[in-house]
């Protein structure tokens, strides 16, 4: 067969081609900043050992059969159980959606929810997964600027007035409220509660993608902006990935029925991997789960810790970044005139990687940002590499 690919793909092919996502290969000697992976020593084996071996002794063979996406038994149950007691959220397991991750169950919504041309309004700095589905699907993304509260309501406001007066109304917000990807930051208890009621009286959907809350290891537990919102214009994104293993693959969403049943119905593969479901329901049933996230809380909580002091001891002057008090990243902004994109080939040559902050924008900006993750590596990798990094932007500043 002759003849180039360029010539196939289509519209969502050729703009997936032209992504510039971080590679996953891993580059010997490098000490790599880049990946939000969960801590891997920590991972459960034994304990999805434990559960493999009850589904088998007690005959589980519904866990090798066909189920849909949509039900209310096993892992729904749980889960609602979970939502009521750790965050407040009164679902029934028939409003939970279980998907193959919580980036499945996002796109899932884009097909319902989403036409070339639409709006969607976002963080910026974003969870560069979701923006890059957004556009994939031919939605213009607007940027909500974030401090250090996180996403500031007003500036919703202002984004929906502009809107209204040309004609256009945004399909929904996307939003990381607690422990933000790639910020850190977390959002208010009064901006949540200011959300919710833009969400109640604009009728403004809002996307809460809440992958890293289990993973809070300082603070006080914030109100989920789902649980303040007295309408069904909130959906709640959750995941396990985070907490159990990235690779089961398993997230849900809670919402209105009438959304999940769309969700559940838009693509072919509507069927959840009933075997990966069952093991994670035996997981939360038996508690295993909780002691498994106080556990993560204080691994993470000692690496966050760890690359804080080393940013304060090997840092420049004018280098500032956030301080979360969970999930797995930080966000550096570099001093006047240091180009995180210039930087990349430097500190690569110097043994360090991270992702510049223009991945997580839609319109340029982020140059003098990077994100820095903390989850993945080592005590020992953390301050070599901290100290790397520190060294390349001195030697840009010169």
């Amino acid at each position: 067969m002759h003849g180039s690919w360029a010539q196939r793909w289509s519209r969502r092919g050729r703009y997936a081609v032209e992504l510039n996502s971080p590679s996953r290969t891993l580059v010997p000697g490098i000490i790599s900043f880049v990946y939000g992976d969960p801590d891997a020593p920590s991972l459960p084996l034994n304990d999805l050992t434990d559960a493999a071996g009850h589904l088998a002794e007690h005959n589980r063979l519904d866990a090798l059969a066909y189920q849909s996406a949509l039900r209310g038994d096993g892992l729904n149950q749980s889960l609602a159980g979970k939502l009521a007691r750790d965050q407040g959220i009164d679902a029934e397991p028939e409003q939970i959606l279980i998907t193959n991750g919580a980036s499945a169950g996002l796109s899932l919504l884009c097909d319902v929810l989403l036409d070339p041309g639409d709006v969607v309004l976002a963080d910026a700095p974003a969870w560069m997964g979701a923006t890059q589905m957004f556009q994939l699907s031919g939605a213009e993304c607007i940027g909500i600027p974030l401090d250090r509260d996180g996403i500031d309501p007003a500036y919703v406001e202002t984004a929906l007035d502009d809107l209204a007066r040309e004609g256009r109304t945004p399909k929904f917000l996307y939003t990381i409220p607690t422990f933000q990807n790639p910020s850190g930051v977390e959002l208010s208890r009064e901006r949540r509660a200011a959300l919710a009621r833009i969400a109640d009286e604009r009728d403004l959907l809002i996307v809460e993608d809440d992958a890293y809350n289990d993973l809070r290891f300082s603070g006080e537990q914030q109100p989920t902006i789902y649980s303040l919102a007295q309408s069904e214009n909130v959906l709640f994104f959750g995941t396990l990935a985070k907490t159990i293993a990235a690779g089961l693959r398993l997230g849900y969403v809670v919402g209105p029925s009438e959304v999940l049943v769309a969700m559940s119905r838009g693509r072919v593969d509507n069927l959840r991997n009933s075997y990966v479901a069952a093991l994670a329901d035996w997981y939360l049933q038996t508690g295993k789960l909780t002691d498994h996230i106080h556990e993560l809380r204080e691994i993470y909580r000692g690496k966050c810790d760890r690359m804080l002091k080393a940013l304060e001891r090997e840092m420049p002057e004018g280098v500032e970044w956030t301080h979360p008090n969970g999930g797995f990243f930080i966000w550096v902004t570099l001093p006047e005139r240091v180009d995180a994109i210039e930087l990349l080939p430097p500190s690569r040559a110097a043994g360090v990687d991270y992702i510049p902050g223009t991945a997580f924008f839609t319109d340029g900006r982020g140059r003098r940002n990077l994100r820095l993750s903390y989850s993945a590596v080592t005590p020992e990798e953390i301050d070599q590499g901290i100290a790397r990094l520190a060294n390349v932007i001195r030697a840009a500043q010169v």
